[in-house]
């Protein structure tokens, strides 16, 4: 997006914020970064309306739960609301209700490969030898971050959280032995009973025969274990198990209707006609006509970009579409949401009609086509 688009939505909407791609690496309050090979790029976020109710309850929940986790459809905007929120806690704590607040914020994008090592802490090979390494949870304890884990479902969490489900029940664990040597030091994980974080015997952890143990992590009562879990992905990947569930309050991130909708894709300036505007906002609602088929709207404000590139700079002029036009509209969709179609197979007829039939806004050999060549992706 160029700087002159991105100059005309910050005058429509002065909240509108330049944020980086979370998977280059995003900086908290679209500040600069590099990345390799140089500048990272930035992408912006048009704002949609979000229920002052969801709000509340992602804020309230954060506030009164040491594990919060947003719930939804993929592109609903779960990880852009669970930032925005988290990075107004941490500008100001005690407006919020938080007394101390955490010192930064550690987001992860959760993997398949995964293991408790990774999530929680365990013995790995350091210098030729056995240690105790802190994992993902304990080195954001040790810090007094609040740890973020990004599509939870992507890692199988139930195999992985082990002791984790004690510890958020309130009491402690204990992870390990700092070595495998007779009379090592246990690695234990509990709460302090005060606003922030700390760490007891740290130094044993390298030099184990220091002192006496046990190294126990102690999470203050204001630490978090924050997440999002793409409802839809979660068919095909990784589940919450019951026991893992009732260990979080989940805050339900649904996708916004098709007014709020098409208000955004009018703010992304994109040039395109109306009639082409009109049949995304045609096919997104179409989706939204069944709880199965529901995706968020980022998936589909791509489309218009897409679309934009094909036509060129005459787009403006025209006043209809064109055989070449929903040519173009079909390849978006596909590009953009064909991957989610394979995770809908039983919903797909019913979801062509209601995009061919109901809202006009592809022909049925154009949806026969994105069908066929979905399968491609899957």
């Amino acid at each position: 997006m160029s700087d002159a688009t991105i100059g005309r939505l910050q005058s429509i909407f002065p909240e509108l914020t330049v944020e980086h791609h979370p998977v280059l690496g995003t900086v908290a309050g679209g500040s600069a970064a590099s990345s390799v090979g140089g500048q990272v790029p930035s992408v912006i976020s048009v704002p949609i309306e979000i229920d002052p109710r969801i709000e509340r309850m992602v804020r309230l929940a954060i506030l009164s739960a040491p594990a919060v986790i947003l719930v939804g459809p993929p592109g609903s905007g779960k990880t852009t609301l669970l930032r925005q929120v988290v990075d107004r806690i941490v500008a100001d704590p005690k407006s919020f209700g938080f007394q101390a607040g955490p010192t930064g914020v550690e987001w992860s994008a959760a993997e398949e490969n995964w293991s408790a090592t990774d999530l929680v802490g365990g013995q790995t090979i350091d210098g030729g030898e056995l240690r105790f390494r802190p994992g993902r949870v304990l080195s954001a304890v040790a810090g007094g971050r609040w740890l973020i884990i990004d599509e939870v479902n992507r890692a199988d969490m139930d195999r992985i959280f082990g002791g984790l489900l004690t510890w958020l029940s309130g009491q402690d664990v204990t992870l390990g032995a700092v070595s495998p040597s007779i009379g090592s030091p246990q690695v234990e994980l509990g709460w302090s009973g005060t606003a922030t974080c700390s760490v007891e015997n740290a130094g044993l952890l390298t030099t184990p025969t220091a002192g006496e143990g046990p190294v126990r992590y102690l999470a203050g009562t204001e630490w978090r274990l924050l997440g999002t879990y793409n409802a839809l992905d979660a068919q095909r990947v990784f589940r919450f198990g019951h026991a893992l569930g009732r260990r979080f309050l989940r805050v339900p991130i649904p996708a916004a209707d098709a007014d709020k909708f098409r208000i955004a894709l009018l703010g992304q300036d994109s040039g395109l006609p109306e009639p082409l505007l009109d049949a995304i906002v045609a096919i997104y609602s179409a989706h939204l006509q069944n709880s199965m088929t529901t995706l968020g709207p980022a998936l589909f404000l791509r489309m218009a970009d897409y679309i934009a590139a094909g036509v060129g700079t005459d787009a403006e002029t025209l006043t209809g579409v064109s055989q070449v036009d929903r040519e173009l509209l079909a390849e978006a969709y596909l590009v953009n949401v064909g991957t989610w179609l394979r995770e809908m197979e039983d919903e797909l007829p019913s979801l062509g009609r209601a995009i061919v039939e109901e809202h006009h806004a592809l022909g049925q050999s154009e949806w026969e086509w994105i069908v066929e060549m979905s399968r491609v992706l899957s």
